[in-house]
């Protein structure tokens, strides 16, 4: 086992054992704060620095308002509106990914009802549909710069399936505990169906850390685009469930660096 493997399999331990000992209380509200805390931990220990954590609402330069999110992930220089300890409003340009965390994901129906999966799978629909000026990775700014046609960034990917640009934001679903593979891969298939849902505006990670597994968005950006009707992939590694969660907010970190473009403010200011 490698060394990144091995540190992120010791991290899935440390966080299952960090929950389970603050599991005992029978009141949601510290359950859910109780499993906020150990995910906050881990993030501030190992995300690269130039990256910070809060919570809140994302918004975008319209007005429109996500969901509470768990944990906001955002450039550490970016604009931020604080209206209190440890919650803010993010604009959707300055966002770089949300994360849901959910003590235990229960299914049920896809279509009505209030199974948390299904209410996290509105939330983030709802915050998918937050337009971003800047997209995440490689944008405008940086065809410029490098001089470089930007048809041929999308040849690349065509023939490589990978990717380097996000045009919505990244949602992330972390759970302690869930269902199997099979039976999560079908409630998202029947949310995406019930509900008339694009893949697009799907999670782009699922982690159920008990069953030791996750499932990746097939959009090239993380792992190579695999070809035909496939909607999830799960990753090659069995060491660690925390795999592909982490390695996808380092790999937004690393995007970042190709971002050339600036805040739009003015049009966050206009009437």
């Amino acid at each position: 086992m490698k060394l990144i493997q091995k540190h992120l399999k010791n991290h899935t331990a440390s966080l299952v054992s960090a929950f389970n000992l603050s599991s005992i209380t029978t009141n949601g509200s510290s359950k859910g704060s109780a499993r906020e805390i150990v995910i906050r931990e881990f993030l501030k220990a190992n995300l690269p620095s130039n990256l910070d954590i809060t919570s809140g609402q994302v918004f975008d330069s319209k007005d429109n308002l996500s969901s509470q999110m768990d944990i906001i992930i955002y450039s550490k220089h970016s604009l931020k509106l604080s209206y209190d300890k440890d919650q803010c409003m993010v604009p959707v340009d300055s966002a770089l990914a949300l994360i849901e965390c959910k003590s235990s994901l229960n299914t049920g129906s896809m279509t009505e009802g209030a199974s948390n999966l299904k209410t996290t799978l509105d939330a983030c629909v709802r915050s998918k549909g937050l337009v971003r000026i800047n997209p995440i990775g490689i944008d405008d700014g940086y065809f410029m710069k490098e001089n470089i046609p930007q048809n041929t960034v999308q040849l690349v990917e065509e023939i490589s399936g990978m990717c380097a640009t996000l045009r919505k934001t990244p949602f992330l679903l972390l759970a302690f505990q869930g269902p199997e593979e099979s039976t999560l891969r079908d409630s998202l298939f029947n949310y995406m169906t019930g509900n008339n849902i694009d893949l697009d505006d799907m999670p782009d990670v699922i982690t159920i850390l008990d069953r030791g597994y996750y499932l990746v968005k097939n959009n090239g950006f993380l792992i190579r685009k695999v070809p035909g009707h496939v909607h999830y992939s799960r990753g090659e590694s069995e060491n660690s469930a925390l795999l592909g969660f982490y390695i996808y907010l380092v790999k937004i970190a690393e995007s970042q660096k190709l971002s050339k473009n600036f805040f739009p403010l003015g049009e966050y200011l206009k009437p």
